[in-house]
């Protein structure tokens, strides 16, 4: 009997690793959909986002959604692209609503803490809520909807005020849980001598410029202002769009165009020359891999017989495949004009991503703890057992606990590494020649012929892959 129940017992610490094996991961289920994607078939990857977001995990909908509705917009599915960020835009509203009530929301991520850390449902980031307002907002100016072009423009803004309230909430929670749990998540982190995880932390931060703001997406911004510069009629529209080219302004002090724009913002009225901007998006945002990490046994005094206990924490890989920019050639210009890069979105990822590190931290150490427990439980179990009982059990327990240390690895891969942009004044014949620094890739485009302003949005996923004309839209009501 007292053999039966510590088998039962070493059974029951065990199932959830057991469970985990048979439970497929987000790269698995998404290689199809990837490949379509990196060699520039955007229909087929459509295709595959929209059966992945309909057949796949409820706690990945939102992240399936996201990718649906990007690839849609290059595959000219406007339509379907609105409503996939629409119902992305839900997800997110289903677990932050407009009053912030998160704390259960928050909690629950470091109370459930047994297996994968993709098991959890994927809430998105911040960078990734102010993309989806980008471009839902290109989506509606293209239909020509402006009025809901404005709302998601203004959207982007709410998306980072609500953004920091909920990580604080985050922090709080993730400090609470540590401390209960006799964790020093700073000491930890910035201890000296041999430090991988400090060390992991600096390498994260190189990326970062010093003057980046967190949770700035100057694309995001520039977007803004150019909606209140160029349809402005009163002077708060002028102020506003003055307001935000002051933050581009210190951002890039050396980019003429956007003092220029800043300059007529100043001024008050709107300029009656009709001007064209070019956004090209390039390559792939950085990626997330895992590295892990052993923590000392000796810190767990009080679980002496575990035989293993590591965590697995997300790293950044940038993808440097990319079509370095964007020569935009119209018959009135003297010489080819090159984009400039706006938004670098490996430095903005990596920005939020160093912000976020202790909560990452906390969240798997408290992942290590309880697989960590179920371990002593199940060794604990055999204890009366023969030798050969206690070492299968000792070693089977050790290897099913690393299998589960699993980082959470989620992302929305189908961002650009940088959006970049240039202006000129609308040529009289109203076409452009795009071409690829480096490469032979080169598309026409056709203008507006009745607007003042033209954006043309340009997307590359490597040096390799076809020039994709997005749309080319005007901001005219």
């Amino acid at each position: 009997m007292k053999i039966f129940l510590a088998r039962k017992v070493c059974f029951l610490s065990l199932a959830p690793f057991f469970l985990y094996g048979c439970v497929s991961s987000h790269y698995d289920r998404s290689e199809n959909f990837r490949f379509s994607w990196k060699i520039g078939d955007f229909k087929s990857a459509a295709t595959e986002a929209e059966k992945l977001s309909q057949s796949g995990p409820k706690r990945d909908r939102l992240l399936y959604k996201l990718e649906e509705g990007s690839v849609k917009r290059l595959a000219g599915d406007l339509d379907g692209s609105v409503m996939a960020l629409q119902e992305a835009s839900a997800e997110y509203d289903r677990w932050f609503g407009v009053h912030l009530k998160t704390e259960a929301r928050v909690s629950e991520a470091f109370s459930s803490v047994v297996g994968s850390a993709e098991w959890k449902p994927y809430k998105s980031r911040v960078y990734e809520r102010v993309m989806m307002r980008i471009y839902q907002a290109l989506n509606y100016l293209q239909l020509d909807e402006k009025g809901r072009a404005r709302a998601e423009i203004f959207k982007s803004r709410q998306a980072i005020e609500d953004s920091r309230e909920i990580w604080k909430k985050e922090l709080l929670t993730a400090q609470s849980s540590m401390k209960k749990k006799g964790v020093d998540l700073n000491q930890g982190i910035n201890a000296e001598g041999k430090n991988p995880l400090r060390d992991e932390r600096l390498r994260v931060r190189a990326m970062v410029p010093s003057n980046l703001p967190e949770y700035v997406n100057p694309a995001a911004i520039y977007l803004e202002s150019l909606y209140f510069l160029r349809t402005g009629s009163q002077s708060e529209d002028f102020d506003k769009a003055a307001f935000s080219l002051r933050r581009l302004a210190s951002l890039f002090p050396q980019n003429q165009w956007i003092r220029d724009d800043l300059s007529d913002a100043k001024k008050g009225m709107r300029n009656p020359e009709s001007m064209t901007y070019v956004f090209f998006e390039t390559g792939r945002a950085p990626v997330r891999v895992e590295k892990r990490f052993d923590l000392p046994i000796v810190f767990f005094a009080n679980q002496a017989r575990i035989p293993y206990l590591g965590i697995a924490l997300p790293s950044l890989k940038t993808n440097d495949q990319f079509l370095s920019g964007l020569r935009i050639n119209a018959t009135t210009l003297a010489k080819p004009v090159q984009t400039k890069v706006l938004a670098d979105m490996d430095a903005i990822v990596a920005k939020e991503f160093d912000k976020d590190y202790p909560i990452e931290l906390a969240r798997a150490i408290s992942g290590a703890l309880a697989k960590g427990g179920l371990q002593y439980l199940a060794t604990d179990s055999v204890r009366s057992e023969n030798d050969t009982t206690r070492a299968i059990v000792g070693i089977g327990v050790g290897l099913l606990a690393q299998a589960a240390t699993k980082a959470d690895l989620r992302a929305w891969g189908t961002l650009p590494k940088q959006i970049q942009f240039c202006k000129i004044k609308t040529p009289q014949d109203k076409k452009l020649t795009l071409e690829g620094v480096g490469a032979t890739l080169n598309e026409e485009v056709a203008l507006n012929p009745s607007a003042s302003t033209n954006l043309v949005w340009v997307r590359s996923v490597s040096a390799h892959s076809p020039l994709k004309v997005v749309g080319v839209l005007s901001l005219e009501p």
